[in-house]
């Protein structure tokens, strides 16, 4: 996968499920049978700003190459993976209702598409001599 598509998607992801959590939080958790108390809106409001200023970062870095498309797709990584992980436990732990693990499924196809890019990106890098001015 190349890395542009990789931020591409990573960011309307971001996009489609940061700003319905930051407007809609009550109706977004809903979807995963939650209902919780208005500090904990707060804190799913604060994770939807998160989650869409991170689709800001890579829809306007989707044109970088080398150090700074190895950071973003790295950071992107450890961001599904953590998230992954949270999720999963959460829902094995019984903290989440069984529905809330389709969660995780996107997590991993989204880990999955970053460690593809990130593969690319590590290839063409060693294509190119160190200082290359070519974009990828």
């Amino acid at each position: 996968m190349s890395p542009r598509l990789a931020l591409t998607i990573g960011a309307v992801q971001a996009f489609a499920f940061g700003l319905p959590l930051l407007l809609f939080p009550a109706s977004m958790l809903a979807i995963s049978g939650l209902t919780l108390p208005d500090g904990a809106i707060a804190i799913a409001r604060g994770a939807g700003a998160t989650v869409t200023g991170l689709g800001v970062i890579d829809w306007l870095l989707r044109g970088a190459t080398g150090e700074v498309l190895r950071s973003l797709l790295g950071g992107n990584l450890v961001v599904q993976i953590l998230s992954l992980l949270v999720n999963a436990s959460e829902v094995l732990a019984g903290h989440l209702p069984a529905q809330a693990a389709s969660a995780s499924l996107l997590h991993l196809i989204l880990s999955a598409m970053f460690v593809f890019a990130l593969l690319r990106t590590d290839r063409g890098a060693k294509a190119q001599p160190r200082g290359s001015a070519v974009a990828r």
